[in-house]
């Protein structure tokens, strides 16, 4: 029996050894023109709006392959590519994922003396700063409407400060005419009516 399978390799395993060469000699281009085949890029046509677009472009930023190399932290980090512009992108490109980004608060941001300093953004509790408004007390005495009458406070950040110091709370904003302003007529009166 051992001489059998030995008389049989003896007879077929030059044809094998043939069959195998040729194999990997016609295997042997294509495999090296796939790896020596300049990798096309994909550009950014129509995925985004053209505002992300150009911030994009503008940061060196040409190609799908350049989006996904610089996802999330180098994206994060362009100029002009906040988190709204950062979620069109991360839609565009990363369907299904969302990066969350740790808030980290710098000491330059924080309003001296405040203690509303880390519960709120601090564009918020600058701006309830400048109304007056550095403590928790003060932000609980105050009415919706009030904190609304403070310059450069809106209903997203009056959303917020519900949601960290009022949950389940929700003022309604009036949706009616703004107040008519009062201005005075040519004998010095304040005109209500106009």
């Amino acid at each position: 029996m051992g001489s059998l399978s030995s008389v049989i390799t003896a007879l077929f395993a030059p044809k094998i050894l043939a069959v195998k060469t040729l194999v990997i000699e016609l295997r042997s281009p294509m495999m090296f023109s796939m790896q020596d085949a300049p990798q096309t890029e994909t550009p950014l046509d129509e995925l985004l709006p053209l505002g992300v677009k150009a911030l994009l472009q503008k940061n060196g930023v040409h190609t799908v392959e350049d989006v996904r190399k610089a996802y999330p932290h180098t994206l994060l980090k362009f100029r002009g590519i906040g988190m709204s512009k950062f979620r069109k992108i991360e839609a565009a490109f990363f369907p299904g994922k969302k990066f969350e980004p740790a808030r980290v608060l710098s000491p330059l941001t924080h309003v001296k003396g405040s203690s509303l300093n880390g519960a709120l953004s601090p564009a918020i509790v600058r701006i309830l700063a400048r109304g007056g408004i550095t403590t928790v007390d003060q932000l609980k005495a105050a009415q919706p409407a009030e904190l609304l009458k403070i310059e450069r406070l809106g209903v997203g950040m009056l959303r917020e400060i519900e949601s960290v110091f009022f949950p389940g709370q929700h003022y309604e904003v009036p949706r009616g005419r703004r107040p008519a302003p009062t201005l005075p007529d040519s004998a010095g009166n304040l005109l209500t009516d106009i």
